[in-house]
């Protein structure tokens, strides 16, 4: 494994700012891979208070990112360019189980490594605001007590209390609530975790707003979009199922447009916080490109999947661009 160009996120010293975003790291034995095959940022999968089984297979499809929707396909692009539709459910562990699985997994990162826990509320046990921001907030401290070394609080998930559509990130007042209840309750850093917005006044409106009550922001995590097959059928099986998240490489335009926008603003003394940029990023070049930037930390996911040897590469190119300018 090529040495790492270095880095840091937060008070945490890294080998590289390189790591992999919600999703693809299931449990314990997902995260140990992965930390040894370089990547130092590792994010647990999404958790919750409550027990939840993932929709029925196929839940994950490639696709073509087309005007009107994503046509799915029969074979993933190579070479950097796998773009995929996901439609999970975001399900998780029972919390006796995803806990003792969390500090399992916290001691199989090495020196250099970072382990962030995703969280989530569910909607469906809580019939008000209060009862959601209490929920995001006993996940929150679960995984602190497990040994997480930064909350991610996964804002981009429908608001139940907002108009039909609407995501919890897309309202300012829940979001504060959630994320004050969270900081308030735990002892690490937290991030927002957001998707993509409408216009990019939206954006910095919300950003401003919420940086009091967080550490950082992570963006975008995917682009929401009806996804049907090459007939123009629903390309996910079941009720609810028509709009999936796509992720992957033809992302990155809208994604990193809206990163950079962010890191514009923090360099313009709006707030001071950290950006963890997500989202298309299936190159590493491209990653280079957003640290460059300012980012604190490029995160994959798509990539991670098609090709695990994603991070040895930035490594190298990270190690040749130090030569070439020395």
């Amino acid at each position: 494994m090529p040495s790492g160009p270095g880095g840091r996120l937060f008070d945490y010293p890294l080998n590289s700012p390189v790591g992999i975003a919600a999703g693809p790291l299931l449990n314990s034995k997902w995260i140990e891979a992965y930390a040894k095959l370089g990547y130092d940022i590792l994010t647990y999968a999404t958790v919750r208070s409550v027990e939840r089984q993932a929709y029925s297979l196929p839940n994950v499809r490639p696709v073509e990112n087309r005007e009107q929707s994503a046509i799915a396909t029969k074979r993933p692009a190579v070479n950097g360019n796998a773009t995929i539709a996901v439609s999970t459910g975001m399900p998780s562990m029972e919390p006796d189980v995803w806990r003792k699985d969390v500090r399992r997994a916290k001691d199989k990162i090495g020196r250099g490594q970072v382990l962030i826990v995703s969280v989530v509320g569910t909607s469906d046990i809580a019939a008000e605001a209060e009862a959601l921001v209490a929920d995001y907030t006993l996940c929150a401290v679960w995984a602190s007590e497990a040994g997480a070394d930064i909350i991610e609080v996964n804002l981009a998930v429908p608001n139940p209390f907002g108009d039909a559509g609407q995501m919890v990130y897309e309202s300012i007042a829940l979001s504060a609530q959630i994320l004050y209840r969270v900081r308030s309750s735990v002892k690490v850093p937290v991030i927002a975790k957001m998707g993509a917005f409408r216009t990019p006044r939206h954006l910095h409106e919300t950003a401003t707003k919420l940086a009091p009550w967080a550490h950082g922001f992570e963006l975008v995590h995917g682009i929401h979009r009806r996804v049907v097959d090459e007939d123009g059928n629903p390309a996910f099986e079941g009720a609810g199922r028509d709009f999936a998240y796509v992720v992957g490489a033809d992302t990155f335009p809208a994604c990193a447009r809206q990163v950079e926008e962010m890191l514009a603003w923090r360099k313009a003394g709006a707030w001071d916080r950290a950006i963890l940029a997500v989202g298309g990023i299936t190159t590493a070049e491209r990653a280079q490109h957003l640290l460059r930037e300012g980012a604190n930390a490029a995160l994959v996911a798509t990539v991670a999947l098609f090709d695990p040897l994603f991070a040895s590469r930035f490594r190298q190119l990270a190690h040749a661009a130090a030569v070439s300018a020395s």
